[in-house]
């Protein structure tokens, strides 16, 4: 569930191209929202995006404005944020209380931002686990209420500070935003680069990166010029990716550049609130493996990743203590916390990735499991060309994540209900030609992974159906470039 708070004075029409705000900055980030979990395998029947009902005003009376909609009334600008605020937090609690608990994404634009964070740091959401644990991830843009001295979210890359030319650039804990100055809640703020809040500023806009103390020396005046300074695409707005260029080739670029980074922080955001929605709704326990050694792991929020090094992708996170099925154990990037520092990694086989042994119970290296050969890394991702079927121009990709004493099926529909192609059991690395794709059903190994292709052994035997979870293919945004629907 997206819900989607736009900026000041903004309101949407039916028929317009911006469902989303007026201005265009929340249009551009649902959009790269919605891909980013397209490309999680989020089918696009189980995405919903509305609006958050409230005033959105700057001045406490109506204006006889020629556009009703386009009106800075009926409330001041504190009555207004302060009725969006209370309005988003019993959205929290009413979908923290639904049967099905949606996972929820926030998107926040302006005054807009400043509700969603305000909402975030209530005691009513933050001081509540069911409720926050209910927000997949946030994102505020243009935030009038932004902290930059907060510790560990810039230095993470969670608050974005961009320059005029979008490339990163640096501010000062003595700016921030216009109104106030407001931190993101640790439950939402997180470390290591693992936190659920996403922030966009400009360092022009000033707006989120106001010198001095929030609403002192002329701020209308600043708030003024940052969505009016005489250009075609001011500061405040620039963060879209649809102004009209009416062929100027410099909007044009702004247009490439906001789209690029919407889509950067969606696909960080998406990740975390699939990290999160794994944690509410944990995929089936498929026992332990053949060969695992059952450990205790006494930590929380801890993650699974790809490597053993925490610059990996996460595959997993384990909201608290459990046990783990250990395969086997290697040295990696060593890990400090609370004082103790451990280089050894332990490959699970259920989660598809390594953990620190910091956070297993014993000693650094767990006796009685034995040291991982290259078996466990996983192969290198990313379909490549080969002629296994006499076509040197077929693009193949490799089995991978087969438990031991396992196989790979392949099926006669996208899906485990309609039976598997007789006489074909692979293994991990085997190769398989790749034809199309479609989505269907969730992987066996229930990690969400909705896309599936139509594949074979390029031999005599019939192709069928795999899911991606399965095959070294690498990122939606590359292979479907190449590889065509079904």
């Amino acid at each position: 569930m997206i819900i989607n708070a736009y900026g000041t004075s903004e309101y949407v029409e039916e028929g317009k191209t911006t469902p989303y705000g007026s201005v265009g900055v929340n249009d551009t980030y649902v959009r790269a929202v919605k891909q980013a979990l397209a490309e999680q395998g989020v089918p696009v029947s189980d995405i919903t995006a509305r609006n958050l009902p409230y005033p959105a005003s700057a001045i406490g009376w109506d204006l006889p404005w020629p556009f009703p909609g386009d009106n800075p009334g009926p409330d001041d600008y504190w009555t207004s944020m302060g009725k969006g605020r209370d309005e988003l937090v019993r959205e929290i609690e009413f979908y923290a209380n639904c049967p099905s608990r949606p996972t929820l994404v926030m998107i926040g634009y302006s005054q807009g931002g400043q509700v969603v964070k305000n909402a975030l740091a209530s005691p009513a959401v933050a001081g509540d686990q069911g409720r926050s644990a209910a927000v997949g991830a946030a994102i505020t843009i243009g935030d009038a209420s932004r902290h930059n001295g907060q510790i560990g979210m810039a230095q993470n890359g969670q608050m974005l500070t961009l320059r005029p030319d979008y490339q990163p650039g640096q501010t000062t804990i003595d700016r921030g935003g216009l109104m106030q100055r407001v931190s993101v809640p640790s439950a939402f703020a997180g470390r290591l680069g693992d936190g659920r809040y996403f922030d966009v500023c400009r360092v022009d806009d000033l707006v989120c990166n106001k010198p001095g103390r929030p609403g002192s020396g002329n701020w209308l005046l600043e708030f003024a010029l940052s969505i009016d300074d005489g250009t075609t695409n001011p500061p405040h707005i620039a963060y879209r990716d649809n102004a009209r260029t009416n062929g100027n080739p410099a909007i044009e670029r702004q247009n490439r550049e906001g789209k690029r980074v919407a889509a950067q922080v969606a696909k960080r955001a998406v990740a975390a609130a699939v990290a999160q929605r794994n944690i509410v709704h944990p995929p089936p326990d498929p026992g332990a493996p053949a060969g695992t050694t059952p450990v205790e792991m006494w930590a929380t929020d801890v993650n699974v990743r790809t490597a053993p090094t925490t610059d990996a992708d996460v595959t997993h996170r384990f909201p608290g203590p459990t046990t783990v099925h250990v395969a086997c154990q290697k040295r990696g990037e060593s890990v400090t916390d609370g004082g103790v520092t451990n280089d050894v990694w332990s490959y699970l086989p259920v989660q598809h990735g390594w953990i620190s042994n910091l956070y297993l119970r014993g000693p650094a290296w767990i006796p009685g499991v034995p040291e991982c050969a290259g078996a466990p890394t996983p192969p290198s991702q990313g379909l490549y060309k080969c002629a296994i079927g006499g076509n040197p121009n077929d693009w193949c990709a490799r089995v991978t994540a087969i438990d031991p004493g396992s196989f790979l099926g392949l099926y006669n529909a996208p899906d485990y209900d309609h039976g598997r192609v007789a006489n074909y059991h692979g293994r991990n690395g085997d190769q398989l030609i790749v034809h199309c794709w479609t989505t269907g059903a969730v992987d066996a190994d229930g990690t969400g992974n909705r896309y599936w292709f139509f594949a074979d052994t390029g031999g005599a035997q019939s192709g069928g159906y795999v899911n991606d979870h399965y095959l070294t293919t690498g990122r939606f945004a590359d292979w479907s470039k190449v590889i065509p629907p079904c």
